[in-house]
């Protein structure tokens, strides 16, 4: 989704950890969050930020100005210097995740030699997936990361769609028209498109709100003050965006817009404001309130949190004649390939199982990186992070070696942003079944538990997601994958510690899934019978596989505050891509504009577009809206076929509510073959690790 959040019917956050400097921070964020602002210490005056043609930084130690002086100008925490090798590059990006195959391929495509480097075996971040063969031979290819995507289908404002078209290239999908929702409420079903149409919004409005026709009335009122600050949006991308004084440049492609809608520029705080202090200016009906907290959880909190721009997006985005969700054919893995292939295209290169150990800072900049076991990369130009904020900064000098370097605003800025908060983690459940017999399938699944606990509480929000509805093809011939997971609130504190080859450590890991099997029954009531394959995976398995801190969801910055604190203008909540470090910039989810594949693409799009001189910029920019063009003129009827064609997406058959199996009589029940065993493993190097073989349950 392009970015959703939320949080609880009582619209309670998630708490910020005890003694972070929440104001301190927020002076630093607003600062580095808000683009071309010119302030010393993000390191205007270091020749990676100016517009001109790339030159060859010097990667050699300066002489001290003052004889014997014992004064380092070389910092790194093995004592080597980044002139210690012959391997250079301009750009040198570490982590593959969605924002650094982003900024490492777009940077390839403005020009730029560029190596990307991964400690994992498999490229992707939290977008890889991971294979199991069966013992007959079957293999099942599990999806590990996000299972909703928007707007890959035709050009739109998804700034990962935005890449692609800057990149020459197509994300093939299939498309499908709604979430199954399980709520308190019972099934129903969110469908995308018209809200008018049959099935549509309204529809459910009527059946599953309190006060039917003010839900409708509230909801229409609420979609005809977004679509101007939609269409504001789309006219300035986030594509256009850059953190610098070229921003003055590559937006003036929105001020046509602006000028014919004055009126929209009264609204643009909210853009970056909270969310729900615009919704709550129409919503107060129960149900329609409860359901903009979930559409926006998907970014961490509810409406309360959220930044503007995320649910100006999808609110209207999903509602528009056309709209639909989909899903990469051949699965995430495939959005992850196909960067990578853009990278090898445009003459980039990546590689894996390279873990970087350390950032060399030298002369007051970042010049490269030292791998495992002491190969050193020197980076003429950048050296770009796709690391999490809390995984960047180990990597980083300490702070009597920046101080040294005459760094110490880096040393305070690499302290606060160790301290920020970070949402929880996830526990995930992946199953391969039979599909014997099912009714039609909704490929996407909400469940909440208690619309009077906050969304955010530990297992009270469950996401479902089977790929195979879409692509049979990530799965044997009649099987069903189905990935259960809880929605970035699982306590790593629970986990902290627990020995991960323990027996304690296994039954745990059962014990916390039981709400995702009790979810997925509610969905499928005879799956314990159907079940071939099980797997459970637990935050260690993020943390150690996604390289991610306490294996996090991402951080906690919730939007809402006031700038610098004090004035009457909302406070950006994440940090921009710059650094206080010259030539260290940073994409992914640790950065503005946050969590979601939509979000860290448009944070490596940024981090290209600002370590790109503008003039090239402006050229890709001019590419892409040549490119959607074309698009829309080779396919007029387009949206014919979507109504009822061969881009209309799929919709489940049966009975209403469609979507679910809940409605199977007990001799359509399933019954596993006598004997039958299933393989129960957990997630190790290489896929799936078989722990044992177990009878199905009957």
């Amino acid at each position: 989704m392009a970015a959703a959040t939320t949080a609880s019917m009582t619209l309670t956050t998630r708490p910020i950890a005890r003694g972070f400097p929440a104001r301190r921070l927020g002076a630093v964020t607003s600062l580095r969050a808000i683009p071309g602002l010119p302030i010393r210490a993000i390191g205007e005056n270091s020749s990676a930020w100016r517009g001109g043609p790339a030159r060859r930084a010097s990667t050699r130690a300066r002489p001290s100005a003052v004889p014997n002086d014992p004064t380092p100008v070389a910092s790194t925490k093995s004592g080597v210097s980044a002139e210690d090798t012959d391997e250079e590059y301009d750009v040198v990006v570490i982590g593959s995740g969605i924002g650094g195959l982003s900024a490492a391929s777009l940077l390839a495509r403005y020009g730029y030699s560029v190596k990307l480097f991964e400690s994992h075996y498999l490229a992707g971040g939290c977008c890889h997936m991971f294979d199991h063969r069966d013992k007959d031979g079957g293999l099942w290819r599990f999806e590990v990361g996000p299972s909703i995507w928007e707007g890959l289908d035709r050009p739109t404002g998804n700034p990962l769609r935005m890449v692609f078209d800057a990149l020459d290239e197509t994300m093939p999908v299939r498309t499908y028209d709604g979430i199954s929702m399980w709520t308190p409420e019972g099934h129903w079903r969110f469908q995308l498109g018209d809200d008018d149409a049959p099935g549509g919004f309204c529809d459910s409005l009527r059946e599953k709100a309190t006060d039917p026709g003010l839900a409708i009335a509230e909801w229409k009122a609420l979609k005809g003050r977004l679509e101007p600050l939609y269409d504001a949006l789309d006219a300035c991308p986030l594509t256009a965006l850059r953190q610098d004084a070229g921003l003055l440049l590559s937006t003036v492609v929105a001020i046509p817009f602006y000028l014919t809608h004055p009126k929209v520029m009264l609204d643009i705080p909210y853009i970056l404001d909270s969310f729900h202090k615009l919704s709550g200016q129409y919503v107060t009906e129960p149900f329609l309130k409860r359901w903009i907290d979930m559409l926006a959880f998907f970014s961490g909190y509810p409406a309360e949190g959220t930044m503007g721009a995320t649910m100006i997006y999808s609110i209207p985005g999903f509602h528009r004649p056309g709209a639909s969700l989909c899903a990469p054919t051949g699965g995430t893995q495939a959005v992850v390939d196909k960067l990578v292939g853009c990278l090898d295209k445009y003459g980039g290169s990546m590689e894996l199982k390279k873990h970087v150990d350390e950032i060399i800072v030298e002369d007051g900049e970042a010049t490269g990186v030292i791998l495992r076991g002491g190969r050193i990369v020197r980076a003429k130009r950048a050296v770009v992070c796709n690391a999490t904020i809390w995984d960047t900064v180990p990597l980083l000098p300490d702070r009597d070696e920046l101080t040294a370097q005459g760094l110490p605003n880096a040393a305070d800025w690499k302290e606060d942003m160790a301290e920020i908060p970070a949402l929880g983690s996830i526990m995930h459940l992946f199953l391969g079944i039979d599909a014997a017999g099912l009714p039609d399938l909704d490929p996407s699944h909400l469940a909440v538990m208690d619309w009077s606990r906050p969304l955010g509480d530990p297992q009270n929000v469950v996401t479902i997601f089977v790929p195979t509805v879409l692509d049979p093809e990530m799965a044997p011939p009649g099987k069903h994958i189905v990935h259960v997971y809880t929605a970035g609130s699982e306590p790593f504190d629970l986990w902290e510690g627990k020995d991960r080859n323990s027996q304690e450590y296994k039954d745990y890991k059962r014990e916390r899934a039981k709400v995702l099997w009790d979810t997925i029954e509610r969905i499928i009531p005879d799956i314990k019978q159907r079940v071939e394959v099980e797997i459970y995976a637990s935050p260690l398995t993020h943390q150690r596989f996604l390289r991610r801190h306490r294996g996090t969801y991402g951080p906690a910055l919730p939007a809402g505050g006031k700038l610098f604190g004090v004035l009457p203008l909302p406070e950006v909540p994440q940090p921009g891509v710059l650094s206080p470090i010259p030539k260290l910039v940073r994409c992914g989810d640790s950065v503005f504009p946050g969590v979601g594949v939509p979000a860290v693409a448009a944070s490596g799009a940024i981090a290209a577009a600002t370590l790109a001189p503008l003039p090239k910029h402006l050229g890709l920019m001019w590419d892409v809206a040549r490119k959607q063009g074309e698009f829309w003129k080779k396919n007029p009827g387009w949206l014919d076929s979507y109504r009822d064609g061969e881009n209309k997406p799929f919709h489940p058959r049966g009975r209403h509510p469609v979507g679910g199996a809940e409605r199977m009589r007990p001799e359509e029940h399933f019954e596993a073959p006598e004997g039958k065993v299933k393989t129960s493993g957990e997630v190790g190097k290489g896929g799936k690790k078989v722990v044992s073989e177990e009878p199905v349950s009957r």
